[in-house]
């Protein structure tokens, strides 16, 4: 049993909903509302407990390590953060664009996949005034549903 770590943008994300509130005349959340430890159970490898058990479909299932890098358009590496297999790739982000911030100063954009397409890392990314570059989703409104820009005017 592992405690669960909260993701980054937690404490950002807590002070904006208690800011918000009290612009609205509602008193801010405790803190005991949000620092609420949590607990879950884990697969551990018994041989390197540091991997992360990374399953990616029904049949791929190992204790593995990702490998995550920020590399320029020539291909220079900036920076590199190595976590457990089972980290999921949108919590790594802000850690990896602090360190090629650190070494070598701000990117003006950051090109990025599907994985690290969050409100979060947006929201991060347009506070430190660096452009996203991330793919385009397409709708996923069901045939005969309505669709959101169909009630914005």
């Amino acid at each position: 049993i592992v405690r669960k770590e909260t993701r980054a943008y937690q404490g950002r994300l807590q002070d904006e909903i208690n800011q918000d509130r009290e612009n609205h005349g509602k008193k801010p959340f405790p803190p005991d509302n949000f620092d609420k430890e949590e607990t879950r159970a884990i697969k551990e490898s018994t041989t390197d407990p540091e991997s992360g058990y990374y399953v990616k479909d029904e049949r791929t299932k190992q204790f593995a390590y990702s490998f995550h890098a920020a590399a320029d358009r020539n291909g220079f590496v900036w920076g590199t953060i190595v976590t457990p297999g089972n980290t999921h790739d949108s919590h790594i982000l802000e850690p990896l664009v602090e360190q090629v911030i650190e070494k070598v100063g701000k990117p003006e954009a950051v090109a990025a996949d599907a994985a690290y397409k969050t409100p979060a890392i947006t929201s991060y990314l347009f506070n430190k005034e660096i452009t996203p570059a991330l793919p385009y989703t397409r709708p996923r409104t069901k045939e005969g549903f309505f669709r959101k820009h169909d009630y914005v005017n």
